[in-house]
């Protein structure tokens, strides 16, 4: 499916450049015990925004990292195996990644490993949150009929059946004036400085909750 998405898209946009990573200051120092892994989209495309919040965070003091999507088992395998029980995690993905950070979840589920907070921007073939997510915000962008194809597009996330402990909150950006930016679409909302600032605002805000459980 990844595939013919792929293809589709390369002949409706022509080609699509990498996103570079472009060279920021230097982080501040770890402050936070929170560990934030961020997934960025498929091939990199429209995920420029995901570099920014990466350094946002590790502006703020966490430990944040922004890894290629292609990369997420890799991730899942370090997140099980190589972060603490006790430290607060936080996974955030966007588009194809943001459908791979339900999957790292998944992973941590069965090896009973909590997830704080999970977030995602514009998830496009999501599997259902599970119940190990203690709060997952979803922020989504909705096309009308063309959400129909599973590519640019944001869609409501659902959580397990057995999930009745996750604080599940699927946000239509399109709804939020405080959130929506001229010209949203799935190639704009991971760049999107109000969705940035309230990501932070609840990576924040989760972590003394998260500490003190």
């Amino acid at each position: 499916m990844r595939l013919l998405a792929a293809i589709l898209l390369l002949a409706i946009c022509g080609c699509a450049s990498q996103a570079q990573h472009s060279a920021a200051a230097a982080p501040a120092a770890v402050t936070h015990r929170s560990r934030v892994y961020l997934i960025r989209g498929f091939q990199d495309w429209y995920s420029s925004g995901v570099y920014t919040l990466e350094q946002q965070l590790q502006t703020h003091g966490f430990d944040a990292q922004a890894c290629a999507e292609s990369d997420w088992e890799d991730v899942a395998k370090t997140v099980v195996d190589g972060v603490s029980d006790d430290q607060p995690l936080v996974l955030i993905g966007f588009s194809y990644g943001a459908d791979d950070v339900i999957s790292i979840a998944r992973a941590c589920q069965q090896r009973h490993r909590r997830v704080d907070l999970l977030i995602t921007i514009d998830p496009v073939t999501p599997g259902k949150v599970p119940a190990n997510v203690v709060r997952c915000v979803n922020f989504y962008q909705p096309n009308g009929v063309w959400d129909a194809l599973p590519w640019l597009r944001g869609i409501p996330l659902q959580s397990d059946d057995s999930a009745d402990s996750t604080e599940l909150e699927n946000i239509n950006v399109r709804e939020r004036a405080d959130l929506i930016e001229p010209n949203t679409s799935h190639a704009t909302i991971a760049a999107n400085e109000r969705i940035h600032a309230t990501i932070i605002d609840l990576v924040l805000t989760s972590e003394p909750a998260a500490v003190n459980k």
